[in-house]
């Protein structure tokens, strides 16, 4: 379950990047069911040492939007590092790095900075498998650019694009946990004396699995919203409390869930046989996957120096950049649940010295040819 009564704070992350590899961070955070901001449910780190400015606005709605506009400048990127590894909000289970490098061409020089978020399965299962290069580049789209796009004049064409993208990957995610999970229960249990199967044979039957989580995933759809609600001024302990009855409830369905999906693939005398091993592994692929179930979703903007040659990236639209020419990304637990997710970009800068250093040795050295053609023929 996703984490509840999350304040939704819309995040934007725009970070400039100067030449000499420092960083100026700013980090735009909307809030519009509350006044006060909660550290907690921040997206990234931000605390005391950061510069900070509270401001209100109004929505297309006309409602108050509240605005926390967070600044702080960084000497290099191991100060963003060690804030990402000492962060105690809402993303403190992700892996986070930021990474600079420049190097010295003599007429140019190439700066390259990138964020990586590790990825949090550990077995492989590359979205390649499952998506074509279109599919994935538009999986990997930022929510607003996809949004624009099954809205713009091909709309049918990326509307019917985004179904096939969400079905796909959807069995992607799906193929990685079941991967995932017979890991796990092989790492703990694989030398279990009356264990009948091998991990090679229940790998075998990984497309059985995933089909049926698939099926029953898209069989109850139609869920209750409370857990997800924020609660109302004096209502917390009632909306807590109804929240922890559908908790235990969602466990309960969980477990019968386990026992159907188990018993129909591998029969019921397996089920029976190993029921408190499969919980086991069960509890362990819980604590694995809850980076992912808990990561809650921004958007990271990089502005460089001198001209972007190369990115992986989306050119940015956000109005938040005010024209700033950055490159944008937005960073959600579908990027990184199985493969790491990195967001990169390339610039470069002219070295005007090295024109002029060039050009005036090219000079002596036409000048020194001449004099010495001319001392030749006296």
């Amino acid at each position: 379950m996703v984490m509840l009564f999350s304040c939704d704070y819309e995040t934007h992350v725009i970070n400039t990047v100067h030449e000499d590899g420092s960083v100026t961070r700013k980090v735009i955070v909307k809030n519009d069911t509350e006044r006060e901001f909660e550290p907690k449910n921040f997206r990234v780190p931000i605390d005391s040492t950061w510069t900070i400015e509270y401001t209100e606005e109004l929505n297309e709605n006309n409602d108050t939007i509240w605005v926390l506009t967070a600044k702080k400048y960084f000497a290099s990127v191991d100060g963003i590092n060690e804030e990402y590894n000492n962060d105690t909000g809402s993303n403190r289970s992700l892996k986070r790095k930021a990474d600079f490098s420049k190097s010295f061409k003599w007429f140019t020089t190439v700066f390259r900075y990138n964020e990586t978020v590790d990825k949090v399965l550990t077995i492989d299962c590359p979205p390649s498998d499952f998506l074509s290069e279109e599919e994935l580049a538009f999986f990997y789209l930022p929510d607003n650019v996809k949004a624009d796009l099954k809205n713009g004049s091909d709309s049918l064409r990326y509307r019917a694009l985004a179904d096939t993208v969400e079905t796909k990957s959807e069995v992607w995610m799906w193929t990685g946990i079941v991967r995932q999970y017979i890991e796990i229960f092989y790492e703990l249990f694989g030398n279990h004396p009356d264990l009948m199967i091998d991990k090679e044979e229940m790998s075998a039957k990984e497309s059985e699995f995933v089909t049926l989580l698939y099926e029953s995933e898209h069989s109850d759809e139609d869920g209750n919203d409370v857990a997800n609600s924020t609660p109302e001024e004096g209502e917390d302990e009632e909306v807590q409390q109804a929240s922890e009855e559908i908790e235990h409830e969602e466990s309960l369905e969980i477990e019968d869930d386990i026992e159907r999906l188990v018993t129909v693939v591998l029969g019921k005398e397996f089920y029976e046989s190993f029921n408190t091993e499969i919980d086991s592994a069960m509890s362990v692929l819980e604590t694995v996957t809850d980076p992912f179930f808990s990561a809650q979703t921004y958007d990271m903007e990089i502005r460089m120096p001198g001209r972007i040659i190369a990115s992986n990236g989306y050119a940015d639209t956000n109005p938040e950049s005010n024209g700033g020419g950055g490159i944008l990304w937005t960073v959600q637990g579908d990027y990184f649940f199985l493969k790491t997710y990195e967001m990169w970009v390339e610039s470069k800068v002219s070295n005007y010295w090295a024109w002029i250093v060039t050009g005036i040795f090219v000079l002596f050295v036409i000048t020194g040819f001449v004099v010495r053609r001319r001392k030749g023929k006296s």
